[in-house]
């Protein structure tokens, strides 16, 4: 099993984090909580950006 990293801040992901499917293609997005709370940007290989 490969490792979850944040999308954002590159970090593994531990228990707490979420996993969600990009809403332009599909792609697993995967982000700590740490970068949710505050609102970081990500960007999917696809070129869609979320907060």
């Amino acid at each position: 099993m490969t490792e979850l990293k944040c999308i954002s801040c590159g970090k593994s992901l531990n228990k707490e984090g979420i996993i969600f499917k990009c809403p332009s293609c599909g792609k697993k997005i995967i982000r700590c909580n740490h970068c949710r709370k505050i609102g970081i940007k990500y960007k999917c290989e696809c070129g869609f950006e979320g907060p």
